[in-house]
């Protein structure tokens, strides 16, 4: 009788134990099936933030000068640099060059004619670049130049790897402005946001700390 109950038990056993195997070997072929499942959700986490990137640099529209060997970044969704529309100004220490930033409301205007006959034109930012013949230091070459008077609030300044200052200056606006030597040609450049107490004050600095963070020599 004995003998009986443990050959049953040993039946009863040997099917569990099956079972428990089973049950084990599932969950190992689970656990590793499971991982090349992660790698791919990761791979697919890293290209969509690649991809959410791109737009983002598709809408930086970027200005290059061959000539003076520069270029900086602006939004074009906003902004519009026309070599038709500049700035009135006098002959004496005229730039060499001068690239003006509008909004767009303010392009349209100018194009259709809103401020001829004498008006002036609206506050801006402009990327100017001028001749030192006299290898003046920047901050004599400002205060003897008829382009920024009643300059003022002198701090030295970081842009595009140079050190510049930093200057206030008032005119028929008030000017913040940064000034650098370019080390390709010993040209001085200055990037000046012109204010006149409007709304458009806080939209062209926008734009102006967007040229001053940006700005970069050309390699070639």
């Amino acid at each position: 009788m004995q003998v009986k109950n443990k050959q049953l038990k040993k039946w009863i056993l040997h099917p569990v134990l099956i079972t428990l195997v089973t049950v084990g070997a599932i969950a190992c072929q689970s656990t590793v099936s499971s991982s090349p499942t992660n790698q791919a959700i990761a791979t697919e986490v890293n290209s969509l933030e690649k991809s959410t990137s791109k737009p983002v640099a598709q809408n930086q529209g970027t200005y290059r000068s061959d000539r003076y060997h520069f270029r900086f970044s602006y939004s074009p969704k906003d902004f519009i640099i026309d070599n038709q529309i500049s700035t009135p100004r006098n002959n004496i220490d005229a730039p060499l060059a001068a690239i003006d930033i509008w909004t767009k409301q303010h392009a349209q205007k100018i194009r259709a004619g809103a401020y001829e006959g004498g008006t002036e034109y609206p506050a801006n930012v402009q990327v100017a670049v001028y001749n030192n013949p006299r290898k003046l230091s920047l901050q004599k070459w400002i205060q003897q130049s008829n382009q920024f008077t009643v300059s003022r609030d002198f701090k030295p300044g970081r842009i595009a790897g140079q050190t510049g200052l930093k200057f206030q200056s008032s005119g028929l606006y008030e000017h913040e402005n940064v000034a650098f030597i370019s080390p390709k040609d010993s040209r001085i450049i200055v990037v000046s946001l012109a204010k006149n107490g409007s709304n458009n004050d806080a939209i062209y600095r926008k734009v102006y700390q967007q040229v001053v963070n940006s700005f970069a020599f050309l390699n070639k």
